[in-house]
């Protein structure tokens, strides 16, 4: 379930992202990992290792972990929300603001149907390495 969920993420945040790109002209926010990831295999295998695996369990600990756990005293859905607003400013307010808000719902959501931390961390990782390995393997097309 948090595989398949990790998978929606990554439609979503391909539709939203392409929208806004083809709309506003944004700026790409993480062309630094997609640079480090297309920078050769040490470079890849760090990107992926740090911003594919060890970013989301340590994000995921503190917003999911911590936060949304703190929040639940006062509702379930007030836990959901305010940790998912915490989680999507924290990653700046951009274009990856609406595509982490709904990350942070969806991992939130899991959480408290699972009451655990883990199938969150299992949508992130899989949100984030595609973010990793999608340029990687554009650059490797070109």
């Amino acid at each position: 379930m948090a595989f398949g969920a990790g998978i929606l993420m990554i439609v979503l945040n391909i539709a939203s992202t392409t929208a806004i790109f083809l709309y506003s002209g944004a700026q790409d926010t993480q062309a630094s990992y997609q640079a480090a990831a297309a920078g050769g295999l040490v470079f890849f295998a760090a990107a992926l290792l740090l911003g594919g695996v060890l970013t989301p369990i340590g994000e995921e600990f503190f917003f999911r972990g911590v936060l949304a756990n703190a929040l639940s005293r006062y509702g379930q859905w007030v836990a959901v929300l305010v940790s998912s607003a915490v989680f999507a400013l924290a990653h700046g307010i951009n274009y990856l603001l609406p595509v982490a808000f709904v990350a942070g719902v969806i991992a939130a959501v899991l959480l408290h149907r699972t009451r655990s931390v883990w199938p969150g961390v299992v949508v992130h990782v899989v949100n984030n390495s595609y973010s990793v390995i999608a340029p990687a393997v554009m650059a490797l097309m070109v």
